[in-house]
């Protein structure tokens, strides 16, 4: 279990989070939602265990425990071997090939027996195999987050004997990618995040994230101000209140959550470029 406890993250000029609570359990795929300056981002880092904690621009108060252990106790090398991140960005000036990106998830592991099977297995599930011997920055940008997908997945992944608690945190790991490769990626993360893996996500699309979340997490201006699965939080009054956003939620017989169907601003005269007219 990942829990986090009266969580305050701040700066001089503002508080980024302000005491956040909350337990994130294994088997549970977690997508949190909210606007942009919300504080996603900055509540990912702290669940990694980042550097918010040592920065001297970034201040914590409060604490996150994984398995009952708190996070700045975890020594890296072992914390490194059960939590696996993708940040929003990941940049790589040197000219990796695919394989060699992949196999780096392995690295806190040895290089063991089973490295190699295991990165050839996350590229299939990512459909990004026959890259393999392509160079790194020569591919497209969905092409680079579909491999940094696959590293992060070998770096947590289980044979059948183990049992571990592992955790996962995904910052916008579908921006670059089309339509059909966003269903797939969410859906291998779906269904990777097994009785002993903890996956947690950040998205701005609403229907994606009603569609594969077991719970999301909704956040506005630090705090949180919904908590539960999507048929409790995906509603026209939170996502109003959170985005100033129409919405439209749509329940389906064919879907268990419920589908998100964004439909605007509304947007003031005053707010609006005005017209002149030529001479």
């Amino acid at each position: 279990m990942l829990t986090v406890r009266q969580l305050t993250i701040e700066t001089k000029e503002k508080k980024l989070l302000k005491d956040i609570n909350l337990s994130l359990y294994p088997g549970e795929f977690t997508i949190i939602l909210g606007a942009n300056g919300a504080g996603k981002s900055t509540l990912l880092n702290s669940l990694a265990g980042g550097d918010i904690g040592i920065s001297t621009s970034l201040k914590q108060k409060g604490n996150i425990f994984f398995c009952s252990k708190d996070l700045k106790d975890w020594h890296p090398k072992e914390l490194a071997k059960q939590r696996a991140i993708m940040p929003q960005q990941v940049t790589l000036g040197f000219p990796f090939k695919v394989h060699e990106v992949v196999s780096m998830g392995r690295s806190p592991h040895g290089f063991d027996r089973d490295a190699k099977s295991i990165c050839e297995h996350a590229l299939q599930l990512m459909e990004v195999d026959h890259l393999i011997d392509r160079q790194y920055p020569s591919l497209s940008g969905g092409e680079q987050q579909r491999v940094q997908l696959a590293r992060v997945l070998s770096q947590i992944w289980q044979d059948n004997e183990e049992h571990d608690t592992k955790y996962l945190l995904l910052d916008e790991c579908t921006s670059a990618l089309d339509p059909a490769h966003q269903h797939h990626v969410l859906e291998v993360i779906k269904h990777f995040t097994v009785n002993n893996v903890i996956s947690c996500a950040i998205t701005h699309d609403l229907h994606l994230g009603s569609q594969y979340a077991d719970r999301i997490l909704l956040l506005k201006d630090g705090q949180l101000i919904a908590d539960g699965s999507p048929k409790e939080v995906m509603t026209q009054a939170n996502l109003r209140d959170t985005y100033q956003l129409k919405t439209k939620i749509i329940r389906h017989a064919e879907f268990l959550n419920p589908l998100v169907i964004s439909m605007g601003r509304k947007l003031t005269e005053t707010s609006m470029p005005q017209k002149t007219r030529r001479k």
